[in-house]
């Protein structure tokens, strides 16, 4: 029997592709390995694209430097004693922090905030019942806007009366500070929420229960962590202030203690300190929620 022959393939324009076809065919060598990148050097690389925004800022610690290094000693000595040299806070805290002072007050302020936050967190379920249900708002709402607009501080005389001095003082003022940031934004949450995805659970024969725990908080979250953030600034700002007269450790302790001795550099570092844990909390917060609620736009920026 005589073969056929089989003429080869052939493309549109009538060129022979046959070459090409074996040359897919063939096997591929493998590719090398890609090398794993090193965590260090992508934190030094936005570490890097980060510094020109912390221009204006050296600008403020330079002038700062020359300020009370150079200029105030020269017109008013005396006033150079009261604004130490950013080289003389960065010797003080290196000192503090040697010897375990500073680490000592800052752990005293952050259990009192801690402890109180805790407390403050019933303003949540508290705050889903005032907005969920419109009975429970009509009897809170006055009593909460009664007590909403005064300030932590002027608890401050009463709470050492019913509390003395001590960490429960400290933390009543605290919560006080926490509780009401926290009540107002689980309100506006529940509010807010998307009727139409309510009306779709219950539709599908969800219970009240699973509509407020599946619907209603879920979609509240991004409202009640926006509360929380507000609350902890405002509690680090009240704690302090409560400290300053009502405690024996602390960062307000060690401010009002630093005041009486006339060591403004001791202040300064305790005022530092006071705003770098508030930004390293916000931060840890935001980052936090970046993962736990992908979901949320507002919290995804």
């Amino acid at each position: 029997m005589q073969s056929r022959h089989v003429p080869p393939p052939r493309n549109d324009a009538g060129e022979d592709v046959s070459g090409r076809i074996e040359a897919a065919r063939a096997p591929v060598p493998p590719q090398p390995a890609t090398p794993p990148i090193n965590p260090v050097l992508v934190w030094l690389i936005r570490v890097g694209a980060y510094l020109p925004n912390l221009a204006l800022f050296a600008v403020m610690i330079a002038l700062w430097e020359f300020a009370s290094s150079v200029w105030l000693p020269r017109v008013d000595p005396q006033m150079a004693v009261l604004m130490p040299a950013p080289t003389t806070i960065v010797v003080t805290a290196a000192a503090m922090i040697m010897s375990g002072e500073l680490f000592y007050h800052l752990a005293a302020s952050l259990k009192r905030e801690a402890t109180a936050f805790v407390f403050a967190c019933a303003a949540i379920p508290i705050g889903m019942a005032m907005g969920w249900w419109r009975p429970v708002y009509n009897q809170m709402n006055p009593i909460v806007e009664l007590l909403r607009p005064i300030p932590p501080l002027a608890w401050i005389p009463l709470s050492i009366l019913w509390f003395g001095l001590g960490d429960e003082q400290n933390q009543f003022i605290i919560f006080l500070g926490m509780f009401f940031p926290i009540l107002i934004n689980t309100i506006m949450g529940v509010r807010n929420i998307e009727p139409n995805l309510v009306r779709a659970a219950r539709s599908l024969g969800a219970s009240e229960r699973r509509v407020l725990i599946r619907i209603v908080l879920k979609g509240a979250l991004p409202q009640i962590v926006t509360g929380i953030r507000i609350a902890l600034g405002f509690g680090w700002m009240a704690l302090v202030a409560a400290e300053l007269v009502g405690a024996n450790s602390g960062l307000g302790f060690l401010i009002n203690d630093a005041r009486s001795m006339l060591r403004t550099d001791i202040i300064t570092v305790g005022m530092l300190t006071i705003g770098i844990v508030g930004l390293v909390i916000d931060a840890g917060i935001r980052a936090l929620t970046r993962r736990t609620l992908p979901w949320s736009l507002a919290m995804a920026k």
